[in-house]
Order: structure tokens, then C-alpha cells, then sequence
């Protein structure tokens, strides 16, 4: 599995990619992690980014045992697990399924549960059919957005986008789907902060109010500026929340 990783002490914050994007979009964030002496990486999940051909299952609960092997191989036992979007419903199922490897919980632009799973598994299907070229990639990634970053920068987001392994991208859509942990939030028992956008259409502040009201004393903090990557549209607010959090 492909990793960025950046130097730094204390428990090591891991972040994950949401859906059709890579360890590209944490790298900003893991910067300035580093720069304030809290040691990150960042895996591209296996079917995206530089991992695109590693083999399934493309499974969110596949994701987050994946995670636990690759710490394995890092020799880490416990860490603060950050994920944005598809990602933060890869850092719950990791949260639920290896309890004890999480020292903190920062969720991002995500649910628990697909509102409406007949129309998300509809939309994989399209996915699975459509021709896999600009036409499609430039609306997906247009759409993480509610303040686009400059033109160079979307390049690069839709260049890793074109990356995706389109049989991995179909499958975890309809694992992305089907998913559902919203019963099961109240296991967490890890500190938890939770970051929407308040212009994500995808994933509201809604969603993350109910999360917060289900986990045991999680914290919601809502960014006024930011759609589905707050941590890219609004980083330095972002960064304002986060870094405390992870720092304890």
C-alpha cells in the first residue's frame, strides 16, 4: 500500500482519502501537522491513487482491516485516526473493528449511514457502465468542493481521481452504500471531534450532529466556508480545531 508519511513525536495521526482520492488530499494537512511536531502518513487505499492495483475485497470494513495490517507493518499500536468523507466511514468501521489502536477519532465531511442506499447503488451502477474520462471526472471532483482550490491544484485532484481502479471505485461505492454504523456509534469510546462544511451537500452538518449525539461526549464543529474537503477550503481554520484535539 502506498504511504506518505512526515516526521514528528507523540502519537501519530493516519489519514484517509475519501472516494476516488489519494493520500494527495491530506498531504497540506500532514505539513502542517509536522510543522507543529505531530507525526503523520497517509496510505492511498488499495484501488486508489498509487495503490489503484492492489487487490480487493473494496470493502469500507476491508479498508479499515487493511489499515490495522499496514500499523502492524509499521510497528504501530495505537494512533489518532483522521477521515474525510468515504474515508471517515473507513475510520468508524476501523474505530468499531480495533477499538484498541485508536487514541482519537477526527472525523471529516461524513455519516454514518447512505439516506437513500437504493439511489447510491443505482448511481455505482452508472459508475460501472460510464466511460471513465473528464466527462465524468471533472463534475466528481467539482462537486468536493464549495471554493474551488486554483486551477493547478484541480489538475492534480482530477489526475488522482482518473487514477481509481473503476472495478475497486464501483465496489466501494456500493459498500460505501450499503454501510451503515449509526446503531453502533455509541461503541466508540475514543475522544472524537467531528468537522462538516456547513455548504457540503454530500455529507451536512446534520449528518455530523447526529453522530455527535451518539458518540459518547464527541465534539462538533461546523465551518462556515467549507463544502465536502474543509480541511483543503478552510485549512487554516481547520488546523485551528484540529490540532488541539489531537494534541489532548
Amino acid at each position: 500500500m502506498h504511504v506518505i508519511e512526515y516526521p514528528g513525536s507523540g502519537t501519530v495521526a493516519v489519514c484517509i482519502h475519501g472516494f476516488c482520492q489519494s493520500s494527495l488530499f491530506w498531504a497540506p494537512t500532514l505539513e502542517r501537522l509536522a510543522d507543529v511536531g505531530i507525526a503523520g502518513m497517509a496510505p492511498d487505499l488499495p484501488g486508489f491513487g498509487e495503490s489503484a492495483d492492489l487487490p480487493g475485497p473494496w470493502t469500507l470494513e476491508a479498508f479499515a482491516d487493511g489499515l490495522a495490517a499496514l500499523l502492524d507493518r509499521k510497528g504501530l499500536d495505537r494512533v489518532s485516526v483522521i477521515g474525510g468523507s468515504m474515508g471517515g466511514a473507513v475510520a468508524q468501521h476501523f474505530a468499531l473493528r480495533h477499538p484498541a489502536r485508536v487514541a482519537r477519532l477526527l472525523l471529516v465531511a461524513t455519516g454514518a449511514f447512505t439516506a437513500d442506499p437504493a439511489a447510491a447503488l443505482a448511481r455505482a451502477d452508472l459508475l460501472e457502465r460510464a466511460i471513465w474520462d473528464e466527462t465524468l471526472i471533472t463534475p466528481m471532483v467539482a462537486g468536493f468542493f464549495h471554493r474551488p482550490p486554483d486551477a493547478a491544484a484541480l489538475a492534480a485532484f482530477r489526475h488522482v481521481a482518473g487514477m481509481a481502479n473503476r472495478t475497486a471505485a464501483v465496489a466501494a461505492a456500493r459498500s460505501n452504500a450499503r454501510a451503515r454504523t449509526f446503531e453502533r456509534l455509541g461503541e466508540i469510546a475514543a475522544p472524537t471531534l467531528i468537522v462538516q462544511g456547513r455548504h457540503d451537500k454530500a455529507r451536512t452538518p446534520e449528518h455530523g450532529a447526529e453522530m455527535a449525539a451518539r458518540i459518547p461526549g464527541a465534539q462538533l464543529v461546523v465551518l462556515e466556508g467549507s463544502g465536502h474537503t474543509p480541511q483543503i477550503e478552510e485549512a487554516e481554520a481547520f488546523l485551528a480545531v484540529a490540532v488541539p484535539f489531537l494534541k489532548g
